[in-house]
């Protein structure tokens, strides 16, 4: 009960602190990820050696957990940190907590599983409040798409994925990136539905440049950390279990 415990309590605090540094400065040391891996690590190997788990119990999860995350990192969903965080968490957390019974009743037996699901989940929530968000502000008159070149199937993902704010709220890079193109000679200004957050440097030129050309509100993309959604996500194992599992199971049985 005790090391079941400290395991939840080493999660919420790695979590919690390097989403808040995540937030306001989007860089965090390697050296976080060290210490709270290696003392769900330490916590691993004691529980082996006492009985309490056998070593597949812990490989079988934690090669998972690695082995999905790097691969969402290649492919671009996943930044350096979250890789490295949710690595630490599955060593951490190989197995879910006996001492909480999540409300749904229902967990994958590989329990990073449930943590991806539940993040994911977490994330598309916040895809669902830019959603609301423009639509309020389509309601209140505001033309959203006023001086673009867009197509209906680029006003669609916009609409999930981008802000319209004021010239003078943008921040810039790295926290948030244009998803609108400057206007050439004769031509209108575009969106991009993808930003290109590997180049700091054009995106500070392009939000200059829509200054200069008199833009008064513009489209860029809040990047913000996925941490805070594997943050989420934990808690929702924590309290919930698996929501997307439970809700499979509901529809089939």
């Amino acid at each position: 009960m005790y090391l079941e415990s400290a395991r939840i309590l080493l999660s919420i605090i790695m979590l919690g602190y390097t989403s808040w540094i995540d937030i306001k400065t989007r860089e965090i040391y390697d050296l976080v990820w060290i210490i709270f891996g290696g003392l769900g690590l330490a916590l691993n190997i004691y529980e082996v050696v006492t009985g309490v788990y056998s070593a597949i119990d812990v490989v079988v999860p934690v090669t998972f957990a690695a082995g999905i995350s790097i691969v969402l990192g290649f492919i671009g969903l996943f930044g350096g940190a979250d890789v490295l965080a949710f690595i630490a968490l599955s060593l951490l957390n190989p197995f879910p907590p006996m001492i909480v019974h999540p409300l749904l009743g229902i967990v994958s037996r590989i329990y990073p599983i449930t943590l991806v699901s539940n993040s994911a989940l977490a994330g598309v929530s916040m895809s669902l409040a830019i959603l609301a968000r423009n639509l309020e502000l389509a309601l209140q008159g505001e033309n959203l798409f006023s001086g673009n070149n867009v197509s209906g199937f680029k006003k669609f993902v916009l609409l999930f994925s981008g802000y319209r704010i004021d010239m003078d709220q943008v921040k810039g890079p790295p926290f948030q990136y244009p998803l609108e193109v400057p206007s050439e000679e004769g031509e209108d200004r575009k969106l991009v539905v993808i930003p290109d957050i590997n180049d700091d440097k054009s995106a500070i030129s392009a939000f200059n440049e829509l200054r200069n050309q008199g833009v008064t509100r513009t489209w860029v993309s809040y990047m913000l950390p996925f941490l805070l959604f594997i943050s989420a996500g934990y808690v929702l194992s924590i309290i919930f279990g698996d929501i997307a599992l439970y809700v499979i199971t509901q529809l089939i049985f």
